[in-house]
């Protein structure tokens, strides 16, 4: 006799098949009638597997009555059910004069659909919004209706009562079911409006489905105390939940991989984790949701700055006094275990290389294997959850970092760094410290010179970047210890200069300009090319450039391949060069776009791969690629017939040396070339076209400098910083230079020494009245003169090392002022003219000279 739970199932599949066919409409009385009933059915039924192909009455004996769990459909079922999402169905879900009353009712039913049809979810999503209830769109109609909801009011009233409302007890079904519909609903909204219509200052569907920015205000804090303590509190919230739920929806499933979510593996005895009695919705699938759409906000208002500027801080919260010790102390426990992880691959690897070498391994040995592997991605499981326990604020930092000032996650990220240098230098953090240690090093004494020696190179002024490839490449990570540089000006001779660490920031600075913005640098030489606002990115063409002219040269197939790999390699050691100026504090003078830097960061917490999985492109990127393109597709958007266009899927481009190019076209999908654009597909197209520009067509060097920069900076450090912060952290504040603090933190020595009265030598007096006149731009320029860098530390001139200096160098007013970059050294003649002094300054770091001027 066939076992209750599966003629349960058997009979809930056939009247949920008949009241399908009997009711073609989406009306109340359906709904409430179809909605319970697909829901009993999400964790049994697989919708979307391969269906078999039966008849109904074979179906029924040797299917339902016989499989237990994840019952596949057969094909007459699947079908009838796939009626379900129908756009036509799915679009008139709240046409029937709804009533905010039935709130509730409706958004079950849809998270009922985007659970069962997971791979149709973003169609689903799509039909929806373009919905409406008749007086509203259906983004707002669950707004309105989540606004006015108690729970949501309560926690937005007190980020302290929000873990006591999530472990409570009583019945919040509804209020959760209406939230997440609107989570959901607004989510997918943010990734097809653009910043005009988020904005308000256009008409169209998607302003329509806009909430008003103050409601946005609202929405945030929300949020902010909701994600603060799924976050803050994971221990408390942990017990509660044994296990993660199928990911059904999240974020991930918008801006991470397309693919669709693997369903949840579930035993005949299986539960389905529910959160507040909603199946399938789990702690793990909240703080998803959360924190991705938190994101999103918080990067579109990262452009336009539409909420107040501490409105995202969440430091009542925290003891700020610890934050800091605090964070690192847990990312010593994340180093633990990120180590104990690579043990486990090591050893998964291990079993690969025997399993494929092996064949003749059966029955034991593979059980053992299969067990043991199956044994260390439980620990690495539990290290996770242990790690996202014990380690709440660096949760934080990388889930949700502007709830933290941006000038503690500086602090933050030079502990981090000097964390991993004490880690690396066996606690010998300064290079001449490191260098004698190594020298001194009684063991393996002829291995630790041959490493100083791999540090060490001479640099030929012209030809900074390419002799820095050829001697530093094979470093690796290794790149992050000292190095010593000794440049060769253009007879072969040394130039001057003692590198108490000046000499290595000029190489670096000279490496970025030479290899980033050189404007000799054409065709494929060009790895980064600039936007109108010249911000850089890769060279969306650089390596089909460089393909057609090594063709054009005659060389085969394999020679092209191999010269196409060791561009590659470029780009990557450009990623190291980058990261070790981050490494090392060092601020260089190249500006990044936007849509670039974002792929720095990734996601969040666990975003610790290289590659740009975490980056998803949507059209607002565009106008940082290309303002006239964006421009464009705006039209595209928002014109009455979008067939006028006359535009196939598919995009153009101009490949090859400069003169010699040829025109290359590119299909966005399938067949695109014989797929007109229309108003039916055009998001699709909007999206395509953005994937390609942004993600698709630079892949290749993108994922290779990212590879790069990954060796030498951890990526889940650079998640602590959204797309203009990182540009600060590389470049220095935008501010402009702070006199009266650079004032404040200068040492004088020879005659310059401040005496026992403390005051300033004349001369000195004079300097800070001269550089108070300067503009901004002459400002930089002296401080890049000195220091070799043209902004001010983030951290403000107390924190650069070695502190700014002057100190005199004789009398004679017809000297020019010179500088020792090594040591942030200025030496300046004792003048006694503010005219000259002015004029002198200006002449010599107008000059261009290097460390030979002193």
């Amino acid at each position: 006799m066939p076992h209750e739970p599966a003629l349960a199932t058997r009979e809930r599949v056939w009247l949920l098949r008949n009241l399908i066919g009997l009711c073609g409409s989406t009306d109340h009385a359906t709904t409430t009638a179809i909605a319970p009933l697909l829901g009993s059915l999400a964790d049994e039924i697989d919708f979307e597997g391969s269906p078999v192909s039966l008849d109904d009455a074979t179906f029924d004996r040797e299917v339902l009555q016989n499989v237990k769990a994840r019952v596949p459909l057969s094909t007459t079922l699947q079908r009838e059910f796939n009626a379900l999402v129908s756009q036509n169905r799915v679009r008139n879900l709240l046409s029937q004069d709804v009533t905010p009353a039935d709130a509730q009712l409706y958004a079950s039913y849809a998270l009922t659909l985007l659970r069962c049809f997971p791979r149709q979810a973003d169609d689903i999503r799509m039909w929806l919004y373009l919905g409406s209830t008749g007086q509203a769109t259906t983004t707002v109609y669950f707004w309105e209706a989540m606004k006015g909801n108690k729970l949501v009011s309560d926690i937005v009233r007190d980020s302290r009562s929000v873990l006591s409302l999530l472990q409570t007890s009583q019945d919040l079904k509804e209020s959760w079911t209406v939230i997440l519909m609107f989570l959901e609903l607004y989510t997918f909204l943010l990734k097809i409006m653009d910043d005009e219509e988020f904005m308000g200052r256009t008409s169209g569907r998607q302003r329509q489905c806009a909430i008003p920015i103050g409601d946005v205000a609202y929405l945030v804090t929300f949020l902010k105390n909701l994600g603060f303590t799924l976050i803050f509190n994971a221990s408390e919230l942990d017990g509660r939940e044994s296990r993660i739920a199928r990911d059904v929806g999240s974020l991930r499933s918008h801006f991470g991989s397309p693919v669709a979510p693997e369903p949840l593996r579930r035993g005949r005895d299986a539960k389905p984790v529910s959160l507040h009695g909603i199946p399938g919705i789990s702690w793990g699938y909240i703080k998803g949701i959360v924190t991705g759409l938190m994101r999103a906000i918080y990067e579109r208002d990262s452009r336009r700055h539409f909420l107040p500027r501490d409105h995202w801080l969440m430091t009542s919260r925290l003891d700020m006094t610890a934050f800091i010790p605090g964070v690192v102390a847990e990312e010593e426990s994340r180093h633990v275990i990120a180590e104990q992880d690579e043990e486990d691959q090591a050893d998964d690897d291990s079993d690969d290389e025997m399993s494929a070498g092996a064949t003749n391994f059966r029955g034991l040995d593979s059980y053992h294997r299969a067990q043991e592997a199956l044994e260390r991605a439980q620990r690495k499981a539990s290290r996770r959850r242990y790690l996202e326990n014990v380690a709440p604020r660096l949760e934080v930092l990388q889930n949700m970092p502007f709830f933290i000032p941006f000038h503690t996650r500086v602090e933050i990220f030079r502990q981090f760094v000097h964390l991993d240098q004490v880690k690396r230098r066996n606690g010998q953090v300064d290079a001449d410290a490191w260098r004698a240690s190594m020298l001194m090093a009684p063991q393996h004494q002829g291995q630790q010179m041959h490493r100083l020696t791999r540090h060490h190179a001479q640099i030929k002024r012209s030809s900074e970047f390419e002799d820095a490839f050829d001697a530093f490449y094979e470093l690796g990570a290794d790149l992050k210890e000292p190095i010593q540089i000794t440049f060769m000006d253009e007879f072969g001779l040394q130039e001057a200069g003692i590198d108490g660490g000046g000499v290595t920031k000029e190489f670096l600075t000279s490496v970025v300009a030479q290899a980033f913005v050189d404007p000799n640098r054409t065709g494929a030489d060009r790895y980064f090319i600039e936007n109108e606002n010249h911000l850089l990115y890769p060279n969306p063409t650089a390596l089909e450039d460089y393909r057609v002219t090594l063709e054009n040269a005659g060389l085969r197939h394999s020679e092209v391949a191999s010269l196409r790999r060791d561009m590659l390699r470029k780009y990557e050691f450009l990623g190291r060069i980058i990261g070790k100026c981050l490494y090392e504090g060092i601020l260089v003078d190249v500006s990044f776009a936007g849509f670039f830097l974002k792929k720095w960061a990734l996601t969040g917490g666990h975003g610790s791969a290289p590659g740009e999985s975490g980056y998803r492109a949507s059209i607002n990127d565009l106008r940082d690629f290309d303002q006239s393109l964006y421009a464009g597709l705006l039209a595209l958007k928002t014109a009455p017939d979008a067939s006028d266009f006359g535009l196939t899927f598919t995009v153009d481009d101009l490949i090859g040396p400069p003169g010699a190019q040829r025109p290359k076209s590119s299909p966005l999908i399938p067949g695109g070339t014989d797929i007109a654009v229309t108003n039916e597909n055009r998001l699709l197209y909007l999206n395509k076209m953005s994937w390609y520009r942004l993600q698709g067509q630079s892949a290749a060097q993108t994922n290779a400098f990212l590879k790069g920069l990954a060796t030498i900076v951890q990526p889940s450090w650079l998640s602590m910083f959204n797309q203009a912060e990182l540009q600060t952290l590389i470049g220095g504040a935008s501010a402009g230079i702070n006199v009266p603090d650079l004032r404040a933190n200068t040492l004088y020595g020879g005659t310059y020494v401040i005496g026992d009265d403390g005051r300033e030598h004349p001369t000195v007096r004079l300097f800070w009245k001269v550089m108070a006149s300067l503009t901004d731009a002459e400002k930089s320029k002296v401080l890049k003169f000195v220091t070799s860098t043209p902004r001010g530390p983030l951290l403000g001139f107390s924190s650069l090392n070695p502190r700014f200096s002057i100190r005199d160098s004789g009398s004679d007013e017809s000297r020019y002022p010179s500088a020792s970059t090594c040591v942030n050294l200025l030496k300046l003649p004792m003048y006694r003219s503010e005219k000259v002094l002015r004029e002198k300054l200006l002449g010599a770091v107008n000059s261009g000279a290097g460390f030979d001027l002193s």
